[in-house]
């Protein structure tokens, strides 16, 4: 009968152990609150909770580079990409802007150069002088000019006279566009019948295409090298529209594998601790590639 009574005191005492340590755990005091408290504790053994950072905006990540490049990267936390693109958008306008302005500049060194060295009023005399020689079936050539010396070239002659001389002569391919026009700056050292309008070009020698005077060779430079400046600004425009290409499609690529590059989960795990469980947090990291 001792053994009994004994026998029932430690199970006694080892249940009030037990009781207590779960009270510890998860009790409250209150019937209501402990209840819903050990239901809520017991889910936790199979609940899980997912933590990740907010997910980058495809759309709005190719709006950003499109219409400034390397925003789209930097929005999808790739600091190092959107810098370059950055960088590459910026060195681009300031060449287009660096030698569009060189090309302005060298283009009025040039035009500066013929008002100075080319006169409508020798290539004028010239045709007078002999455009029947040039072509003896068609040619002919009647420009009045102005004796008024203080009058700039290009005022001294009638224009339309000067294109009826030039038509007349079969082996001339084009007509002189009036002054300050970008064509007739071009024409002027571009074709040797504009010859003889240099000042350093013998007007009594009827073959145009001999002997170019080293002034319309000189000229011919100037043009070019302001056309080289506008080809640089040109393809630098051209760098401009590809980076903004270039970094639209990677910012949206970029935001696509930020989105999947990182994947965070977070559970609780079960530890059974002889008459009670603890539960502790668990991370699953995950690389996707």
């Amino acid at each position: 009968m001792k053994k009994i009574f004994l026998v029932f005191v430690m199970f006694f005492f080892t249940q009030s152990m037990v009781a207590q340590e779960l009270q510890n755990i998860y009790s409250v005091g209150n019937l209501s609150a402990d209840l819903r408290a050990n239901f809520n504790y017991q889910a936790l053994e199979s609940e899980s909770f997912s933590t990740s950072q907010s997910e980058k905006s495809l759309f709005l990540a190719g709006v950003l580079s499109a219409v400034l490049p390397g925003a789209g990267e930097i929005y999808s936390e790739s600091y190092i990409k959107g810098g370059v693109f950055l960088l590459i958008e910026a060195a681009a306008w300031y060449f287009n802007a660096s030698y569009t302005k060189r090309g302005d500049d060298q283009t009025q060194f040039f035009k500066n150069y013929a008002d100075s060295y080319w006169s409508v009023v020798r290539y004028a005399e010239w045709l007078n002088r002999f455009a029947k020689e040039l072509d003896p079936i068609n040619g002919k050539s009647n420009i009045i000019i102005n004796p008024d010396i203080s009058l700039k070239p290009w005022q001294r002659v009638n224009w339309d006279e000067v294109n009826v001389a030039e038509k007349s002569i079969k082996e001339f391919s084009h007509t002189l566009y009036p002054h300050g026009h970008q064509q007739y700056y071009e024409l002027i050292g571009k074709y040797p019948q504009y010859n003889k309008g240099w000042d350093d070009a013998d007007p009594y020698i009827k073959r145009y295409f001999d002997n170019l005077s080293p002034n319309f060779l000189h000229y011919s430079s100037l043009r070019g090298k302001a056309n080289d400046y506008y080809n640089v600004a040109t393809k630098a425009v051209l760098v401009v529209v590809i980076n903004h290409l270039l970094s639209f499609a990677d910012a949206i690529w970029t935001a696509s594998n930020f989105n999947s590059e990182l994947k965070t989960n977070l559970s609780l795990e079960k530890l059974e601790l002889g008459f009670y469980s603890e539960y502790y947090p668990r991370f699953n990291f995950q690389l996707s590639f």
